[in-house]
């Protein structure tokens, strides 16, 4: 009966894990309010209003099956609760893995994590906030499930390849987490590195064979209806496992780590500095607690090993494709480097009263202030799409205007939008972090040809009540090799709006190779 599953869920729920999902929730809900209770729009969201996430071709198979619980429209309040909800779930399930016991350090874990600057990065992607965080949340379960005390490997497998079939830069969660596993099992469990290297054998076994599970559904999937692959963050080499180049991965893999953490360009910034002390102190409280602890050379040689791997881990993605663009979106793998941090507050009890007090009230205040800056980070994010948003929103009524003061326009139905308005491609704004997802400048992108999209085409219909198609391919080609398009100037000049072989075309600017 229900009322008797629900308590025995109560029985087996412990104290610290209701504290972490209550914190979760509310502190979730204070840093993204802003944005599931107002429309605030990006790009992406302009096409994706409405759409059934079929990203077969970019390896999301299970995308679809993820977003369509919340149905597919762009619904920031329903969206949002469910991505909050699904990473404070996330957030416990870490307590599981790290084995958290104090209320205190599980608190804030819960806020660490709906607070982190990818999760924002996941709701200003509104339209597809609740398929990533299953995804976390997914690759959490499997962890959880991987590291009892009775291994469920097979399950383990399963949730793996459903959290990478809906985003595939999930799969960095999982290793990270498992990396921290081993590296608390090294160094506070009373276990036989003989067991431990059984484990991570198991885990190994669970996670190749998730992997294994997933490209062989893609690939099923993929033969079935007939879909090509796109040529989009190295899908293609991905997909053909070819492409490797070790040297411009490992290149990748550093400057991900180091921009993110480090990135000193733009000046000493409040992130940067808690940053530092946040990895200072991590070091210092572990090499205090590997001297208490007494801890075996080998298992010490053994804990270096993990946290040297620990940078290649976050940012695993880079072997798919060396030269992809690892953005903020990618990047919850490095919640971990805080969680070190943080868990060092369930390691304060030392001869030292003092010592453990000093310990603990600076944990405290860091992460109070790191959370605190997280939440300003969001918050300023959604801000600035916003203003970005209805920048953009003036502008395309504008031009919605002038092709109706055209005459002739009104019978035509295709478009042809060229090149972008200045300052509309940047796709993060530095805060820092580089936070992917939102802009300083227009939200009105230039088509792409690779997704077959037109951000233009299809605000304008949304917007301006039109119902147009874009133009693209071959016939876009040809038209911009006409006199009549390369003799038009651009938005906002009077001729930058023509009919040309009953086509609307609207010129915004050059069109990139």
């Amino acid at each position: 009966m229900p009322e008797q599953m629900i308590e025995k869920l109560k029985k087996n729920i412990l104290p610290q894990w209701k504290t972490c999902l209550i914190t979760a929730l509310i502190v979730g809900l204070i840093t993204h309010v802003y944005k599931i209770t107002n429309w605030i729009p990006n790009w992406d969201s302009l096409v994706f209003r409405y759409d059934a996430q079929n990203m077969l071709s970019m390896g999301r198979w299970f995308l679809p099956v993820a977003c369509g619980f919340s149905s597919f429209y762009d619904l920031p309040w329903l969206t949002g609760l469910l991505a909050i909800l699904f990473h404070a779930l996330g957030a416990v399930c870490i307590l599981k893995i790290l084995d958290v016991q104090k209320k205190t350090t599980a608190a804030l874990v819960g806020a660490l994590v709906v607070s982190f600057p990818t999760v924002t990065s996941v709701m200003l992607y509104q339209y597809v906030s609740d398929g990533y965080s299953l995804s976390f949340l997914l690759s959490c379960l499997a962890v959880v499930f991987m590291t009892n005390k009775k291994p469920r490997c097979v399950l383990s497998a399963v949730l793996i390849a459903l959290s990478v079939g809906i985003y595939q830069a999930y799969i960095t969660t999982a290793i990270m987490l498992l990396i921290a596993y081993f590296i608390f099992e090294l160094l506070y469990r009373d276990k036989k590195i003989s067991d431990i290297l059984k484990q991570v054998a198991k885990c190994a076994l669970a996670g190749g064979v998730g992997m294994g599970l997933y490209y062989v559904i893609w690939n099923i999937l993929l033969k079935m209806t007939g879909t090509e692959i796109l040529a989009y963050q190295g899908m293609e080499s991905a997909a053909s496992l070819s492409g490797l180049d070790i040297r411009s991965s490992l290149y990748t893999i550093k400057h991900s780590f180091t921009d993110y953490f480090f990135n000193f360009a733009d000046g000493v910034q409040l992130f940067d500095i808690l940053n530092v002390i946040i990895f200072v102190f991590t070091v210092v409280f572990y090499v205090v607690d590997i001297i208490k602890e007494k801890i075996s050379p080998i298992k010490l040689l053994l804990v270096v090993i993990c946290a040297a791997v620990l940078p290649v881990g976050a940012s695993m993605l880079a072997f798919v494709n060396g030269t992809m663009d690892y953005h903020n979106l990618m990047k919850m793998g490095f919640l971990v480097f805080y969680l070190f941090f943080l868990l060092a507050y369930d390691q304060t009890t030392y001869k030292s009263k003092a010592f453990s007090h000093a310990k603990a009230w600076m944990i405290f205040i860091v992460m109070f202030v790191l959370l605190w800056n997280q939440a300003v980070i969001a918050n300023v994010s959604y801000h600035k799409l916003e203003i970005a948003y209805e920048k953009s929103f003036g502008t395309l009524i504008r031009i919605a205007d002038r092709i109706e003061e055209i005459e002739g326009t009104q019978n035509l139905d295709r478009v042809l939008v060229i090149g972008a308005l200045s300052d509309s491609e940047a796709y993060s704004v530095n805060l820092p972090p580089d936070m992917t997802g939102t802009t300083d400048g227009y939200i009105l992108r230039a088509d792409d040809e690779i997704v077959h999209q037109s951000v233009f085409c299809s605000a304008l219909n949304d917007y301006a009540g039109k119902n147009y198609r874009f133009v693209h391919a071959e016939e876009k080609q040809a038209l911009l090799l006409t006199d009549e398009v390369q003799n038009m100037g651009f938005w906002p000049e009077k001729n930058a709006i023509a009919i040309i072989d009953d086509v609307i075309v609207i010129k915004l600017g050059t069109e990139s190779e």
